[in-house]
């Protein structure tokens, strides 16, 4: 997890995002499905996507992420579209 997070804060989405959807399906980590929700949300490393950034935080909060929880609530109450 560690190496997904210095690849991500150093810009380098592609590479992260590979290491972080290993994690967060084999090892069901929620804190790669919030990266992973938050990748989609922004269009890092992927194409913007708010439906695949709601599902990978939909996971993340139903392991108890509060943080996961609390991007869902925001994305699902704003009527901006973010893509």
């Amino acid at each position: 997890m560690k190496e997904a997070v210095e690849l991500y804060e150093a810009g380098k989405f592609e590479e992260a995002y590979k290491l972080f959807l290993k994690l967060a399906t084999k090892e069901r980590d929620s804190e790669a499905q919030l990266y992973l929700g938050m990748m989609y949300e922004a269009g890092e490393g992927v194409h913007c996507d708010v439906e695949q950034a709601k599902g990978w935080y939909r996971k993340s909060y139903r392991q108890h992420n509060l943080d996961a929880g609390f991007r869902l609530q925001s994305i699902e109450q704003s009527t901006n579209c973010r893509c």
